[in-house]
Order: structure tokens, then C-alpha cells, then sequence
């Protein structure tokens, strides 16, 4: 059975309700690590700087407490980590958060929908964005999903 490591429980504890509900979920069946959360002034000014965000602080709703945004990804056993490299892995992985996301919220378990760093407007295809951020996600209220 999947569990989540100390280090990936913190990272999620400081996140937004919602991210606790579907990562819960999404852990029985996915195993992944949690790589942020919420992000603190120096934290996201850092990001900025090394290209793994567009967003100056307090602009990113990694900077929101509790956070609307965390970034995350598939954990591979024989790895004993993450293929940073791996598109396609992210890709999968992406499809499983927001699939479990749709159906919890259509359950009325969760008050969001949720946008993926890698498909930011939502329209299914990848290649039409400059900025791409596999292990992104974030809650939002607008209705991407078009429901």
C-alpha cells in the first residue's frame, strides 16, 4: 500500500483542504511524492529565479496559506525517486489527479476544479504553452472543466 513519506505529509499539511481530500484519494491508487506547497516569499523568489516559476511572489498561489497551488509527481520504487525527466510519466500522472479532481468534485467533495501546470488552459493539448509545468497543480473556481 502507497503512503506518504514525512517530508510529503508536511509539504501537504500546508495546503488547501481540497489538496488533502483528492491527494488522499489519489494515493490509493498513484504512488507520488509531494514536492511543494505553500511557498514563502524567499522560497518562491527562488523559483523564479531558477525558471521553475513565472510568478514573483506573492503572485502564485503557492503563496496563498493555506496553499491553492502544489506541485507533485509520480514516485518510482526501483527509482527510490522521481523522473524528472520522464514527460510522459507527468503526463499520466496529471491524468489521474485531474480525473480523481472531476470526480470529486461532481461528488461534491471538493469546492474546486484544478488546472494542470502542463495544460494551463485546460483545452487537452500541451504544446500550446511557452511555460510548462508538469508537476504544477492548482485549485481555481473558474469552470475549466466547462460543467
Amino acid at each position: 500500500m502507497n503512503r506518504y513519506s514525512a517530508t510529503s505529509w508536511d509539504r501537504l499539511l500546508t495546503c488547501h483542504h481540497d489538496w488533502k481530500i483528492i491527494c488522499l484519494e489519489l494515493i490509493k491508487y498513484i504512488d507520488h511524492s509531494i514536492f511543494c506547497g505553500y511557498r514563502g516569499e524567499i522560497e518562491q523568489n527562488r523559483a523564479v529565479a531558477s525558471g521553475n516559476s513565472e510568478l514573483r511572489w506573492p503572485l502564485s498561489k503557492h503563496n496563498q496559506y493555506p496553499s491553492m497551488a502544489i506541485d507533485m509527481g509520480p514516485y518510482f520504487k526501483e527509482l527510490k525517486n522521481t523522473d524528472w525527466e520522464d514527460a510522459l510519466a507527468f503526463a499520466a500522472f496529471a491524468g489521474a489527479v485531474l480525473t480523481i479532481a472531476k470526480q470529486l468534485y461532481m461528488a461534491g467533495k471538493i469546492s474546486h476544479q484544478v488546472i494542470w501546470g502542463g495544460d494551463w488552459d485546460s483545452d487537452g493539448r500541451t504544446r500550446d504553452h511557452k511555460f510548462r509545468d508538469y508537476p504544477h497543480f492548482e485549485l481555481t473556481e473558474e469552470n475549466v472543466w466547462n460543467l
